[in-house]
């Protein structure tokens, strides 16, 4: 099958036709994936024994690039989508074997290139093209960045056969750069990253693309602060007492703010390592009230009194003396803040103003079709309550729903895979035409064009702004920034337009630079990185032998008490980590009700949650793992004691002491000669 493109695709493609590897940056909604698709199937048809690897880094991409894109390669080649929650990933090398293209998460790639196991281990030589899409992750500590670390080890140790990469992307961003040297250094880095030969984009095809792929125009919506706030004077008027009984002045008072809740958090980190339970746990509680001013800021009254409500009537442990002062403190202020959250007078400016915007573009039906980007899948969800319960005029021609991300979150429900699917087509089809969204509609999702969007009090950084305005797509379509005035939203915004500017002259200045030259440094940035990420392993696995695991022990880290030892934890799967200490039962107790995932995993199953049977600190869960129940346990609901220092980790991977892998066999065997 003939595929036809554009002038402009024309010319973004020629020189990874030619085999040269290349990133092609083109704006969103221009066609870098139908690109794509062209130097697949020229690849394919080319090259005998050619293979290619499709690497996204979100899962619902994978099935999108699979149905929307690639599919009109099917007819003449096997084409295969595996995800991390598909089934088939157990079976990767198999199906690339048995695969012309392969579509995939770069983490299932990533795991299998390090896997031991014959089904599931592959080499990077057993492709011959990676496509690596939304390129711009490649760098840190993402995925995309260890896969390419891999290939530039071997491609400097002088391996031939190593696969062309296409990298792209719609904004590869300045890295945190203001300057235009900086800026050039970071495009420099992410093209050493993917041993890129050039970036291309349409040049002699400019104007033709600008007409294909029409700028939305720009708006900032902007409110004034509510005149009077009595709603969160009380919230912080509780805080202030909070911070008298912990007998603490000196804590900061910039309540309702980012910087507060980070110190905060560090302070609940000290409480907890130094077994400080009053201090830590009304931290606990100043958090919520932090984020409930946050809420008020952002969207209802309403919306920040059911999250405090919310988080009052779970289960605590009301023997502590500090969870029954807290609680009887919400308990006295529940009434008022409930009649002043009702109090229309004192309702949110951002909300009258998101209504004055959609009241101008849903005046009648079928017209229009929006997105709202907001911060948080709470206010996601409050901003859609908020148009059910408004008696706006236009309200009959709005049909929304909200769109989340997939991960789980114990702050707010999340959205599984299918329900994400679910929404995006009812969007795409019509019957819904606004959607509340987090980040996640952001980038890379096949979103049809829509000719309202609006950032909704948002503060991120240039490539985010990009792909949000890349969503306004259709003719005479609109971007609104909708802030408060003089906000840091706004401050914020503007810096970003700077930056755009900033990173496509250091793009340019990269695409003029001497061949010579560019090569040189592009050499000599991968010569460096490839000697950090080598020092970097080495200082991990040094870190990793420094202590003894019976020497380490773990607490609880709400009530304290002594649970497990460093060498009770063993590792499954290379990931999950549990306790093989039979005697461990005896320090927790668990859920009703199994745990419900929508994969399924191939050797075990999600069982019940667990928590301290002291103080119902929620621990993790169980895992049946070939019909045995291990505990598997979130490190950061531990404070772990080494003899150097007592320490709130986040992950397992940074952990002072080795921990082994589970032993199947010796575990059944030890659990037999113990009933005997």
């Amino acid at each position: 099958m003939k595929m036809e493109l554009r002038g402009y695709q024309r010319e973004v493609v020629a020189p990874a036709l030619r085999g040269s590897n290349s990133i092609i940056w083109l704006p969103t909604g221009a066609g870098k994936t139908r690109a794509a698709v062209y130097i697949c199937q020229r690849h394919l048809e080319s090259r005998q024994g050619s293979k290619v690897a499709v690497l996204v880094n979100k899962v619902h991409l994978v099935d999108q690039h699979a149905k929307k894109e690639f599919h009109v390669l099917q007819k003449d080649f096997r084409v295969t989508a595996i995800s991390g929650d598909s089934s088939h990933k157990s079976f990767f090398a198999k199906l690339v074997k048995q695969s012309d293209l392969v579509i995939c998460t770069a983490q299932i790639l990533q795991n299998a290139l390090v896997s031991t196991e014959e089904d599931m281990h592959v080499e990077l030589t057993d492709f011959s093209l990676l496509v690596i899409d939304e390129c711009h992750h490649t760098h840190k500590e993402a995925v995309y960045n260890k896969i390419m670390m891999n290939y530039l080890q071997r491609k400097l140790s002088g391996q031939q056969d190593l696969p062309q990469v296409l990298g792209l992307t719609a904004s590869p961003g300045t890295g945190g750069a203001t300057s235009f040297k900086g800026a050039v250094d970071h495009i420099l880095q992410i093209c050493a990253n993917l041993d890129t030969e050039k970036i291309m984009s349409a040049q002699e095809e400019l104007q033709h693309l600008q007409s294909h792929v029409p700028q939305p125009v720009k708006q900032y919506d902007l409110c004034q602060e509510r005149a009077q706030d009595p709603f969160g004077e009380q919230l912080k008027r509780v805080m202030g007492r909070i911070h008298q009984y912990m007998k603490m002045p000196d804590l900061p008072q910039n309540f309702g703010t980012q910087i507060y809740e980070q110190r905060i958090v560090e302070l609940e980190k000290r409480a907890a390592e130094t077994f400080s339970r009053q201090t830590r746990v009304c931290t606990l509680h100043l958090r919520k009230y932090n984020d409930a001013l946050l809420i008020n800021d952002t969207v209802r009254m309403i919306d920040a009194f059911q999250w405090l409500q919310q988080f009052y009537t779970a289960q605590r442990d009301m023997n502590d003396p500090t969870e029954q002062f807290l609680t009887t403190m919400f308990e006295e202020n529940r009434n008022s803040l409930q009649a002043l959250a009702g109090d229309q007078r004192y309702e949110n400016p951002r909300l009258v103003k998101l209504e004055e915007i959609l009241r101008d573009h849903f005046q009648s039906p079928g017209t229009s079709r929006g997105i709202i980007f907001t911060k948080t899948r709470q206010c996601a969800h409050s901003l859609l309550s908020w148009l059910q319960d408004t008696a706006m005029a236009p309200r009959q021609h709005i049909r929304a729903a909200v769109l989340t991300g997939a991960g789980y979150s114990n702050q707010t429900k999340h959205m599984t895979q299918n329900k994400q699917q679910d929404v995006i087509k009812l969007f795409r089809e019509g019957a819904l035409n606004l959607l509340f969204s987090t980040s996640v509609a952001e980038e890379g999702l096949d979103i049809p064009e829509c000719n309202i969007v609006v950032r909704y009090g948002l503060m991120t950084n240039e490539i985010a702004m990009m792909q949000a305005r890349g969503r306004a797509r259709a003719q005479n379509s609109v971007y609104s920034v909708l802030a408060k005035a003089n906000s840091k939203e706004v401050s914020r915004e503007l810096l970003n337009e700077d930056l755009v500017d900033l990173m496509e002259r250091a793009i340019r200045a990269v695409q003029a630079m001497p061949e010579q030259e560019y090569s040189l440094k592009i050499r000599e940035l991968q010569r460096v990185a490839v000697a950090s990420c080598l020092m970097k392993e080495t200082r991990i696995s040094e870190r990793r032998q420094l202590h003894n695991p019976d020497a380490v022990f773990f607490y609880c880290v709400n009530c304290n008490v002594t649970v497990c030892r460093g060498s009770d934890i063993r590792t499954v799967e290379g990931m999950h980590h549990v306790n093989i200490n039979p005697n461990f039962r005896l320090y927790y107790s668990v859920s009703s009700g199994k745990i419900q995932f929508q994969r399924t995993f191939k050797n075990w199953e999600p069982s019940c949650r667990i928590m301290c049977s002291e103080c119902s600190q929620e621990w993790g869960m169980e895992m049946i793992y070939q019909q045995v129940k291990l505990p598997i346990l979130c490190i950061k609901n531990f404070v772990v004691e080494t003899p150097a220092e007592r320490r709130r980790y986040k992950k397992w991977s940074t952990v002072t002491f080795p921990i082994k892998e589970f032993d199947y066999l010796e575990y059944c065997s030890s659990i037999l000669e113990k009933s005997l």
